[in-house]
């Protein structure tokens, strides 16, 4: 049997010890029966947000992405690289025995 393992990961900025500095965390994870399931639960929380949408879904045992890019940007405080924030689903394929 398969499960499908949906991950919501947000990038975003914060302020740790006085210095602006880029942060990426889990915010959300779920478990799904069907593959079908997963996906709609992914376009269904990407409907919810504001910003531009990419998605590449792969058939097979490949991690499919999806992403929410927000248009907020700010500079790296040590690096100067810009940043941008953005949400990341990832959906898995997972057979248990």
């Amino acid at each position: 049997m398969n499960v499908y393992i949906v991950k919501v990961f947000h990038h975003d900025k914060d302020w740790v010890g006085g210095d602006l500095e880029d942060k990426f965390e889990l915010e959300d994870s779920d478990i799904f029966k069907t593959r079908k399931a997963a996906k709609a639960w992914i376009l269904n929380d990407l409907s919810k947000k504001r910003g531009a949408k990419t998605t590449k879904w792969h058939v097979g045992d490949k991690p499919s992405y999806a992403y929410c890019y927000t248009g907020v940007k700010w500079q790296h405080e040590n690096s100067g690289e810009e940043m941008e924030e953005y949400w990341m689903y990832t959906l898995v394929k997972r057979a248990l025995k």
